[in-house]
């Protein structure tokens, strides 16, 4: 089953009361099956409200994260563990049926120098109870790469599927985007292939993150590679219009990528699913 969905940040910086209010009515609205939450301040999210919503749209949602510095997973394994669990319980709650996102470390961080071998193992003792708690919940656990100057752990699904192998829980999945398969990949077909059938989420970022068919990406490559996959799982876009200062501070978003969440939802998103549409996807 494919779903199309759009992050939140396109609506409301953090996800509160009001932000949930308009993000999934207009979801709703231009025919959105999923909403990605980001879940950086998963104590201030009010769940009952929130998964009221969610009920009476009809629209889902999965949840996103990046690690606060002080619980990287490479660093502070028990720590990141316990920030997780807390998380996760609350992506539970909101009816999510992944968390992913770097849930392996901080966006931003860089040691300068390659990933160790105990960073890796740091990492898979901290997200190996967190896919067990997942699978209890029915939900997955999914990892995104991301570009080199964002991390310097996960850069390629190569290495993602590596470290799943190393975590060895079944439904820890490759979460690939756009965007940083643009600067780390050869192409999306190879990351794909690389991914060895466990990649069942993706993020549809333009090459400037911004309107997707606006800029570099090649999306038919991206589309046609994700039939000849036989994909199945969330398709989310994601243009950043409306970002928490943490996260345009480590994304190093420093200017607008979009003139208004209508341009994406009214041009973007009918792109998207046009090209879904022609490789047979939808």
């Amino acid at each position: 089953m494919i779903r199309f969905g759009m992050h939140a940040s396109l609506w409301s910086q953090a996800w509160t009361r009001e932000g949930a209010e308009l993000a999934i009515a207009d979801a709703a609205r231009y025919g959105l099956d999923v909403i990605e939450i980001p879940l950086l301040e998963p104590d201030k999210v009010d769940v009952a409200h929130s998964r009221a919503l969610f009920d009476k749209y009809g629209v889902g949602c999965t949840a996103s994260l990046g690690l606060p510095i002080e619980v990287e997973a490479s660093q502070h394994p028990e720590a990141a563990t316990a920030f997780l669990s807390r998380t996760l319980d609350v992506a539970h709650g909101l009816g999510c049926s992944t968390l992913s996102g770097v849930t392996y470390s901080t966006l931003g961080y860089r040691s300068g120098s390659p990933p160790t071998e105990g960073e890796y193992e740091n990492i898979a003792k901290a997200l190996k109870p967190i896919a067990r708690r997942a699978a209890d919940y029915g939900m997955t656990l999914g990892l995104e790469p991301c570009n080199r100057y964002e991390t310097h752990l996960l850069n390629t699904a190569r290495q993602s599927r590596a470290l799943i192998e190393r975590i060895g829980e079944p439904n820890v999945i490759i979460h690939l985007d756009t965007y940083h398969t643009n600067i780390e990949e050869k192409n999306f077909g190879a990351a794909l292939a690389d991914g060895g059938g466990l990649v069942h989420y993706v993020h549809l970022s333009e090459s400037d993150r911004g309107v997707p068919g606006s800029a570099n990406v090649r999306w038919k490559e991206v589309f046609d590679a994700l039939k000849a996959a036989n994909f199945e799982g969330d398709l989310v876009g994601e243009s950043f219009v409306n970002m928490m200062p943490q996260l345009a501070r480590a994304l190093s978003v420093w200017r607008p990528v979009a003139r208004s969440r209508e341009e994406v939802l009214e041009i973007g998103i009918p792109f998207l699913k046009s090209y879904a549409k022609a490789a047979g996807l939808i």
